[in-house]
C-alpha cells in the first residue's frame, strides 16, 4: 500500500468517527428534547380566555366545544370553591331573567331532588347540557331558604366546554370562579391541538405538567395524562 493510500485511508476513518459522534451527541439531544416534551401539555390561560362563541353553529357554543377532536369535548368547565359564593340563585346555573317559580307551582311539583323548595327559583337553568350539579351545603333553613348556601359541581360526562357558565360567572354577576380547564386525562395531546389552532384570544399554550390548584373541584393530587379510551 503506497504513502498516499494509507493517507486517504486514515482521512477516511477520521471522518467516519468525527461523523459518529455527531450523530451521538445529536441522539442525546434528541432525548433530551423528547424527555422535556413529555412533560408538556396542552393548557389553556383562564385570564385570557374569553369564551367567545362560535356562531358557526346553531348554538353559538365555544370553540372549546366545537373544535376539540373528542366528542363531548376534552375542555370542560371546573369551579374554584375558594372563590364560588355558594349563592342560593347562582347566576351560571339559573337563567336569571326567566320567570321565578311561585310558592304555588313550588307546592304543586315539590321540592328539588336535594329537598329544598323550588320557590323564587328561576324556571331556566343556562346549562344547555344540563351538566351543573346544585346541591344544599349543611342545614336547611325551612324559614329563610335564601339563607341557605350551596355547592355547585360539573358533571365531565355531560359538560361539553361551551363556556356558557363561564360566561355568566364573571363580574358583576357572580365571583368568576368558574373557569375552562383542559382535563389531562380525557386529552389526546395531539401534537397540533385543533381548538388551539382556532382560538381567537390564542389562550392555549403548551406548558408543564402540574397538579391542578388547591381549591379546584376534580382534585389537588398530580394531573395524569393519558389516552382514555
Amino acid at each position: 500500500m503506497s504513502k498516499d493510500d494509507q493517507t486517504t485511508r486514515r482521512q477516511f476513518l477520521k471522518g467516519c468517527a468525527r461523523g459518529a459522534g455527531v450523530v451521538a451527541v445529536g441522539a442525546v439531544a434528541a432525548g433530551l428534547t423528547v424527555r422535556a416534551d413529555a412533560d408538556k401539555v396542552w393548557q389553556l390561560n383562564p385570564t385570557t380566555c374569553t369564551t367567545c362563541r362560535d356562531f358557526t353553529n346553531d348554538q353559538g357554543w365555544g370553540r372549546c366545544s366545537t373544535a376539540c377532536v373528542r366528542t363531548p369535548s376534552a375542555v370542560k368547565a371546573v369551579n374554584d370553591f375558594t372563590v364560588c359564593g355558594y349563592c342560593f340563585i347562582c347566576p351560571a346555573y339559573f337563567d336569571v331573567q326567566s320567570p321565578v317559580y311561585t310558592w304555588e307551582e313550588a307546592e304543586q311539583l315539590g321540592p328539588y331532588p336535594d329537598g329544598t323548595s323550588r320557590e323564587g327559583t328561576h324556571k331556566k337553568l343556562i346549562c344547555p347540557q344540563d351538566a351543573i350539579r346544585r346541591r344544599v351545603v349543611g342545614q336547611i333553613d325551612p324559614y329563610d331558604p335564601y339563607n341557605n348556601f350551596f355547592e355547585y359541581t360539573i358533571d365531565e360526562g355531560r359538560c361539553n366546554g361551551c363556556g356558557l357558565c363561564v360566561e355568566y360567572c364573571r363580574p358583576p354577576m357572580g365571583n368568576a370562579s368558574l373557569r375552562l380547564e383542559v382535563r389531562h386525562h380525557l386529552c389526546l395531546d395531539c401534537n397540533q391541538c385543533a381548538i388551539a389552532r382556532t382560538c381567537p384570544a390564542n389562550a392555549f399554550y403548551r406548558g408543564s405538567l402540574r397538579a391542578q390548584r388547591p381549591g379546584y373541584e376534580g382534585g389537588t393530587g398530580p394531573v395524569t395524562k393519558g389516552h382514555p379510551s
